[in-house]
C-alpha cells in the first residue's frame, strides 16, 4: 500500500459521511467562507521506517485529519459536533484498515486530537492525527 492509498481510501471515509474536500490539501484559507462548513482536508507525514528485505519496508506514518464547521449558533454545540466528528471518523479509519482493506492498521500508540478556532474566524477546527502503520514496498 502507498501513502496516496491510504489517503485516497480516508477521503472517500470522509466523503462518504457528507464532508466536502478543501479547495487545497493545505489549509482552509481558499475555501470561500460561505463553503467552510463540513470541510476537510487530510496531510500524511513520514514516521517510522523499518526495513526488510526485497525493497520493502514496514511504516508507520501520521496520517492528519482536519475538519472545519462553521459556527451555528452556540459555539459549544460545533464543538460537540466536532468531538462526534472525531470519534466517528478515528473508528471508521481503525475498521477500514483492519477488516475493510485489512492493508493497514493503526497501532494503539493513541491519537492526538485538536479542537480550536482562530481569533476572527466564522469555524473550529478539528485536528485528528493517526498514526498509520503499512508495508511498503520501494519501487523506481
Amino acid at each position: 500500500m502507498t501513502p496516496t492509498e491510504i489517503r485516497n481510501r480516508v477521503s472517500s471515509l470522509c466523503s462518504v459521511r457528507g464532508f466536502t474536500a478543501a479547495q487545497t490539501p493545505f489549509s482552509f484559507e481558499l475555501q470561500p467562507s460561505g463553503q467552510i462548513d463540513q470541510v476537510y482536508r487530510l496531510e500524511m507525514a513520514s514516521g517510522s521506517v523499518l526495513g526488510h528485505f526485497n525493497f520493502s519496508e514496514e511504516r508507520t506514518d501520521l496520517l492528519t485529519i482536519w475538519i472545519a464547521r462553521k459556527y451555528a449558533g452556540w459555539a459549544e454545540d460545533t464543538y460537540l459536533l466536532l468531538q462526534a466528528d472525531a470519534e466517528t471518523l478515528r473508528a471508521a479509519v481503525i475498521r477500514d484498515g483492519a477488516s475493510v482493506s485489512g492493508e493497514y492498521m493503526v497501532p494503539n500508540d493513541g491519537f492526538d486530537l485538536t479542537i480550536q478556532r482562530e481569533p476572527g474566524q466564522s469555524f473550529a477546527v478539528l485536528q485528528l492525527v493517526l498514526p498509520v502503520n503499512y508495508e511498503y514496498t520501494l519501487e523506481e
